[in-house]
């Protein structure tokens, strides 16, 4: 698989140096004559860089900085044409210049899409565009709804079954809601993938990096066997497809888990369904099985036919399996909270224990307590859910600082995910000595990571979390054992043997 990284300037930073050194992963880039600027001599820049160059000029009518006049393109493109660039991006505004100015063998006719745009158009563009024989061609929508995707990754299923054609044919949606396109299309279609220069650096919404592309399905040669994906709203930033992607490498299981963007019931509803009627499957793909996290647990118990008895005492179920004729739900993130707090080595029988929050995770974490023999307290912002939930788990009401005997305390809400202050985690009075355990996790320390060193607290984080939960998910999804110590090294637990 090519992966092409997308060049784009940052300020004080010598563009000829940069490209000389491309992000580890690559085999290809992109230099955008649109984003280095007008006046950029680009035949040293190409010069310097180690790896084929695709150059490309992109309009400001479709996402870009250069000029949508044809005959200022025109210009460019002769010019440019005597250098030594491997491939030339193409929009439809510029097929007068194909073998006039750029032979069609070093062209890319490409096709930037609006919102919106109807599955029939963009089956319609990918059709025209291949027909007038450049060497590849590129159609890219803009995805917001699992709609979009769900276009695009039939396209891209349809371009595998229509032969060595069709396999000239890049497609993938922009948006955090097309990050699942970005990774299927390139093992259907063209066997080509953008991606960002660096994290920090990206040519267009959703893009990952090379070496986030190659973790995630460099361990595949083709169409995934079986097709997982975490459902969220935002799902973007979850890191089990990560962790899931690496078991799947060290056992060697063809399968492959991705983000799904779910924005409402009626998308989830589409999704949570018996084997083989899922919307995944009638974009061309076997469902495997589905993680669920914010806002989507409660919901998707509430889909499941046969509900574990733990999920359905949490009333939320964060792992969705379909079978023939119905849907199976657990709830592993009780796994997860239950692990953590053994392995700290906390005694919980008989002990206060509080919950911070009320949606899914925090009632997971209640029953986890529960069965681990704590008594629970709640709290929640909005007191009349803190109290609907903890008269629905014999749990007792509380405030943070309500603490001050807790040998545990769970933030089961977003609170000091970016690591600053949170008025909710500082009211916390548990003694020193007590468990802090976070579910959520970022790239920095959390706040309550910071509060737990502050005040003699033990700290698991929701990575430690994610890895129990995901390892008995793993285990289910899959029915193999789970292999835990590539999982910890996906997560930045353990280093990988």
């Amino acid at each position: 698989m090519e992966i092409i990284a997308s060049y784009v300037p940052a300020p004080g930073r010598d563009p000829r140096t940069e490209l000389a050194s491309p992000p580890p992963g690559a085999t290809m880039v992109e230099l955008r004559a649109d984003l280095v600027g007008s006046g950029a001599d680009l035949a040293p820049l190409i010069g310097a860089c180690p790896l084929p160059v695709v150059l490309t000029l992109r309009s400001a009518a479709e996402g870009g900085r250069g000029p949508d006049d044809s005959a200022l393109r025109r210009d460019f493109f002769t010019g440019a044409r005597a250098l030594d660039a491997a491939f030339f991006d193409l929009e439809r505004r510029d097929i007068e210049l194909l073998d006039v100015v750029v032979p069609r063998e070093r062209a890319i006719l490409s096709a930037h899409l609006p919102p919106a745009t109807r599955p029939a158009d963009l089956e319609a563009t990918a059709a025209q565009l291949l027909a007038l024989g450049s060497r590849l061609v590129k159609v890219v929508s803009q995805a917001t709804t699992l709609a979009d995707v769900l276009a695009v990754l039939s396209l891209a299923s349809a371009a595998a079954r229509g032969g060595r054609n069709h396999r000239r044919l890049i497609v993938f949606a922009t948006g955090d809601a097309g990050r699942a396109t970005r990774l299927l299309s390139p093992l259907l279609a063209a066997p080509i993938a953008y991606a960002a220069w660096d994290a920090g650096r990206a040519a267009a919404p959703g893009q990952y990096t090379p070496a986030e592309l190659t973790a995630l399905i460099g361990h595949l040669g083709g169409r995934p066997r079986r097709l997982f994906a975490v459902l969220g709203r935002p799902s973007a930033a979850s890191l089990s497809p990560r962790m899931h992607a690496a078991a799947y490498r060290a056992l060697g299981l063809p399968n492959l888990f991705v983000p799904i963007e779910v924005s409402d019931a009626a998308e989830l509803a589409t999704l949570l369904r018996p084997m083989g009627e899922t919307s995944v499957d009638d974009a061309g793909f076997l469902a495997g099985g589905f993680a669920v996290t914010m806002p989507w647990k409660e919901a998707a118990a509430k889909r499941c036919d046969v509900l574990a008895p733990r999920a359905q005492r949490a009333a939320a179920a964060n792992t969705v399996l379909p079978r023939a004729g119905k849907t199976l739900g657990d709830c592993t993130d009780i796994d997860g909270i239950s692990r953590v707090i053994v392995e700290s080595g906390v005694a919980i029988e008989g002990a206060a224990a509080l919950v911070l929050g009320t949606g899914g995770a925090a009632r997971a974490a209640v029953v986890a307590l529960q069965l681990a023999g704590a008594e629970v307290a709640v709290a929640g912002r909005d007191r009349a859910a803190a109290e609907g939930m903890a008269r629905r788990l014999a749990a007792a009401v509380a405030d943070p600082a309500d603490s001050e005997r807790a040998a545990v305390v769970v933030n089961a809400t977003p609170a000091g995910r970016d690591g600053a202050p949170a008025p909710w985690l500082e009211a916390l009075r548990a003694p020193a000595g007590a468990l802090a355990i976070d579910l959520p996790y970022g790239e920095q320390p959390t706040f309550l990571e910071q509060l737990a060193g502050a005040r003699g607290w033990s700290y698991a984080g929701g990575r430690e979390v994610l890895l129990f939960q995901g390892v008995s998910q793993f285990a289910a999804m899959n029915g193999v054992a789970p292999p835990v110590r590539a999982m910890a090294a996906a997560l930045g637990l353990e280093e990988e043997s």
